[in-house]
């Protein structure tokens, strides 16, 4: 979704695309608790910033997480 929505901005690469847990959990075949969860856990190590309609990865910390 980065690649095709994705917009890099401040460090962070922005996808601007209003997106359910429940909706995010049928594209990957997760629960919605388990996104839910795993958002969260991300959210709180920083790599991510979520909202009701946007998603922002701070690429840096994402490409640690990766290596």
């Amino acid at each position: 979704m980065s690649k095709k929505f994705g917009i890099e901005e401040n460090g962070y690469q922005k996808i601007d695309f209003p997106l359910t847990h429940q909706e995010l959990a049928n594209m990957i075949g997760a629960t919605r608790e388990a996104v839910s969860l795993t958002l969260q856990e991300l959210s709180n190590e920083g790599i991510l910033v979520t909202s009701r309609r946007m998603v922002m990865i701070h690429i840096e910390k994402a490409m640690k997480e990766l290596a």
